[in-house]
């Protein structure tokens, strides 16, 4: 504390007192190092996902955890953030600084089996130090059938062979409004198979698909409507491919869906089919956490049989069928041939590769055959090779059979796929001599003899009127041709040269482009819009349209079938604040409710929708600048 004595320069000194205080030594709180792990809930089912975090205090950029002792639980990252804050207090005259550094790192859990599971003490390391927090039980109970919601799981066989593909089809079946939807899938994370995506082609435009998160996987399901036990409801649909890898009766590990079931007491039938509850404008009766257990599902796996297995077996499980095409047929020795080759089996294909046509031996003995093996393009039920051979002398009348091995489940036994022979013609080869190289016609008379000039040396020259004024300087040269191109031609190179390079940096990503256009795009898409005369159900699909076309050029994603959930975590990954997010999450419902909430909204408010998407959009700009 400081006192000065008044003074005919009151004023002043009391200013140098302020400025002495400020130029004090500003004391900083230390701050102990910890790490604390907080959960959303202690009591759970199985399948129901909730957030864990480890919040860390007196260090803000600590390294990231490893979460390898988990067990039970299925693990997703969600991020982390700094939570660092810091404060100033005078006392006396004397600032006090408080600096407080902090960190959290966010994760969603799924409890995969019942019972008490714990979250072990997690370790944390910061700029040298180590801390662990303590750990956490977990309460999990098994989820209950519930009527209006459903779960079934199916397998294309009961009974397999290891490495056989069989397909697993998800059917959610959805009596009711839902929201925040979660698929839970353990079979995606078992060591005793193989797990593919078998996504389906989805059509421009269409409505009938979205795309749902499954963990760190994504898959693409159909909805539809599906009949179960006598009643109707709307179904989601996915599949995936499971490659045994281990013979054994496997029982397949529970999957579950959750979700926010909310009741609408505004109309008899409130289903969304985008599954977006609880719409602007309407009355909810509340909602509750869901969790629709599957059915329980094994299969019975075989080993492949050693005996009568041929050489040429590459593992192919299923019934197969193979044919090949040549072009041409009429050919000279070391002429490319094009085989074309078409394998026809089961619905999955991907796994299927070209036999190696080097241990064809009939065909190896008389063709050269390239080492690389053509990987093959899959159209509807069969799969596609090209591959180019020649013939390596005159005289050969066929291309033999080519064989695919395979074993056949149904029979248990291996059996060969063989295509028919191709008739063809193989002729010597034409010597090609250097007139042909050189386009010489062959009934030219090439000049081989000394021809002698009875002129001597003087036929060389000509008369005094043969020669001209050879003028020399500029003017000369710029008629010149060569001369002309010399002075002419750089610059002219270098100017088209830039004029190329800007071309291709515009045209060498387009989705840059169409990110750089897409609030426009927006802007007029809406102001047209606003323009047209439309009925109230157009009206609500052109504003979600326009929406997911914004959405999908702004993020480099297909716009046909975009949800919320799909643009959420990409724009969490970029830093987008929650206000934003929970603003575009009321458009979309408001655009997906008129959309597909058969007509209960539809036409309502276009214009003040319209001014709240473009909001929305701009918000969204400002932070992804």
């Amino acid at each position: 504390m400081y006192c000065v004595r008044p003074s005919l320069h009151g004023a002043t000194s009391r200013w140098l007192a302020v400025m002495l205080l400020a130029l004090l030594p500003a004391y900083a709180q230390a701050q102990t190092f910890t790490a604390e792990a907080a959960v959303e809930k202690l009591q759970v089912y199985v399948g129901e996902p909730f957030v864990f975090q480890i919040q860390v205090k007196g260090a803000d950029t600590p390294d990231e955890p490893t979460l390898g002792g988990l067990t039970g639980f299925n693990a997703q990252q969600l991020g982390g953030q700094q939570n660092s804050s810091q404060s100033v207090t005078i006392v006396n005259g004397r600032m006090n600084r408080t600096v407080s550094k902090g960190y959290v790192f966010n994760y969603r859990l799924t409890a995969q089996q019942p019972g008490a599971l714990t979250i072990p003490a997690i370790t944390v390391t910061a700029e040298g130090k180590t801390v662990r927090t303590r750990p956490v039980t977990i309460r999990v109970q098994e989820p209950s059938e519930n009527e209006d919601f459903k779960l079934r799981v199916s397998l294309s066989d009961s009974e397999a062979y290891v490495g056989q593909p069989v397909t697993m089809t998800v059917t959610w079946y959805i009596g009711g409004n839902v929201r925040d939807f979660a698929f839970n899938l353990p079979i995606l994370d078992d060591g005793r198979f193989d797990v593919i995506a078998f996504d389906p082609a989805v059509p421009a435009q269409s409505k009938d698909y979205l795309r749902i998160a499954l963990g760190d996987q994504r898959a693409i399901a159909k909805k539809d409507t599906g009949d179960l036990n006598g009643r109707t409801y709307t179904t989601v649909r996915f599949q995936k491919i499971l490659i045994p890898k281990q013979a054994g009766s496997i029982a397949l590990p529970q999957a579950t869906v959750s979700c926010q079931a909310t009741g609408l007491r505004a109309r008899r039938r409130s289903l969304l089919d985008e599954f977006f509850s609880d719409p602007m404008g309407m009355v909810t009766a509340g909602s509750e956490t869901i969790i629709a257990p599957a059915n329980a599902v094994s299969l019975k796996v075989n080993n492949l049989p050693a005996a009568g297995r041929p050489a040429q077996f590459s593992g192919l499980i299923g019934r197969y069928s193979i044919k090949a095409e040549a072009v041409p047929t009429d050919m000279n020795v070391g002429d490319p041939i094009t085989l074309s080759m078409r394998i026809s089996g089961p619905s999955y294909l991907a796994n299927v590769e070209l036999p190696p046509l080097q241990e064809q031996t009939s065909l190896a003995r008389d063709f050269r055959i390239p080492q690389d093996r053509a990987p093959g393009a899959v159209q509807g039920r069969a799969k596609v090779f090209t591959q180019t051979i020649r013939a390596t002398h005159p005289g050969l009348t066929q291309i033999p059979p080519i064989e695919l091995s395979y074993f056949n489940p149904d029979s248990g036994t291996y059996e060969t796929a063989k295509t028919d022979p191709i008739p063809i013609t193989v002729k010597g080869a034409r010597i090609i001599t250097a007139r042909d190289a050189e386009g010489v016609e062959s009934s030219a008379v090439i000049q081989t003899g000394i021809e002698t000039n009875e002129g001597g040396i003087g036929a060389n020259y000509e008369g005094f009127d043969a020669l001209q004024n050879q003028a020399q300087g500029i003017a000369a040269w710029l008629r010149s041709p060569l001369w002309t191109a010399f002075i002419f031609l750089p610059p002219l190179t270098y100017f088209g040269l830039l004029a190329f390079m800007f071309t291709q940096r515009r045209q060498a990503d387009p989705a840059v482009r169409k990110a750089q256009r897409a609030h426009r795009d927006l802007e007029n898409t809406l102001d047209e819009l606003l323009k047209t005369a439309s009925t109230g159900d157009q009206q609500d699909a052109a504003l979600l349209d326009a929406l997911r076309r914004y959405l999908g050029h702004r993020l480099a994603l297909p716009p046909g079938a975009l949800t919320y959930t799909d643009v959420h975590q990409e724009f969490e990954n970029r830093d987008v604040s929650q206000e934003v997010l929970d603003d575009l999450k009321a458009v979309f419902e408001r655009c997906e409710a008129g959309r597909y909430a058969g007509g209960v909204l539809a036409g309502q408010d276009l214009a003040g929708t319209s001014r709240r998407m473009l909001e929305v959009a701009e918000k969204l700009e400002e932070q992804l600048s």
